[in-house]
């Protein structure tokens, strides 16, 4: 198996990404932290995940070692505050949580399987030996996201083009906070924030992995810029990571990003985001010997 990793920092000062190659266990995951609004940093969910998923060993499901990592990032959250005795996280307000998005995978060869699970907008994509292209993963938070993103763009229409990014994010600001107030329930999106809730909003399964050839995991980070108009973002990554790899899909996202430094051509809401990629290859006949 050929492994190719893509880890860069976006234009903060703390790569609040992290991934997990856990050879040995099969485990493999891409995880994106994302900072409380004046609450917890990103890099607390994102490294709690990290830690639980690097420990993982055979005998214990992919699952039960999200359950794991989701119950430690509760307890580092709570660390971080000062927060002790018989506080929860529920105590905390959901737009002060450390969360992170997840797309992880278990490997078992011995079964032709791949157990996976997911949270956010972290997303897997499998390739197949004729070239088809499957996206196992739905960015339900893109939805909310571009709520935003709509705002930004109706902002610039009434006022020009020229309002900067930071004026035009904390104008949007309240629909950032009601976004964050949906996570982990019915009318929301699932996020893994150390609250029992987030396990209830998980997306989980197991795949076959007859025929694959390739195995993708990304954060959002690597997603192309795309236009407004255009609603395939994911779709076009995937094609463009399994066909050139994630070394030249990171050098085209940051030529778009840096040509579009105010984000007006290819609306989003950060300039430069945080980078995570792993591509499984191939080599052999088995997708992992």
């Amino acid at each position: 198996m050929k492994i190719n990793t893509v880890y860069k920092k976006g234009n903060r000062d703390v790569n609040e990404d992290a991934y997990v190659i856990n050879e040995k266990s099969g485990v493999f995951a891409a995880i994106d932290g994302a900072t409380g609004l004046e609450g917890v940093p990103g890099h607390i969910a994102s490294g709690a995940m990290r830690e639980v998923l690097n420990a993982n060993v055979m005998e214990k499901s992919l699952e039960d070692s999200v359950k794991a990592g989701n119950q430690a990032v509760g307890e580092e959250s709570l660390s971080y505050l000062g927060l002790k005795g018989s506080v929860t996280i529920d105590d905390v307000s959901k737009e002060k949580r450390s969360t992170c998005a997840l797309a992880a995978i278990s490997i078992d060869m011995d079964h032709l399987r791949l157990d996976y699970v997911h949270a956010a907008d972290c997303m897997i994509f499998l390739q197949y030996e004729n070239g088809d292209i499957r996206q196992v993963t739905y960015d339900l938070l893109h939805h909310f996201d571009q709520k935003a993103i709509n705002g930004i763009v109706e902002l610039r229409k009434q006022e020009g083009r020229d309002v900067g990014m930071a004026e035009a994010r904390e104008k949007v600001r309240p629909t950032l906070i009601e976004n964050r107030s949906l996570l982990n329930s019915r009318d929301g999106y699932g996020v893994i924030d150390g609250s029992v809730a987030a396990l209830n909003h998980l997306e989980k399964g197991r795949l076959s992995l007859k025929k694959v050839t390739g195995v993708l995991l990304l954060s959002d980070g690597l997603m192309l810029p795309t236009k407004l108009e255009e609603s395939n973002a994911w779709e076009q990554t995937a094609a463009f990571a399994f066909h050139s790899g994630l070394d030249e899909l990171l050098h085209e996202v940051e030529n778009r990003e840096n040509a579009d430094p105010e984000c007006v051509t290819y609306p989003r809401l950060k300039m430069n985001d945080d980078k995570t990629g792993i591509l499984l290859v191939r080599e052999a006949p088995e997708l992992v010997r």
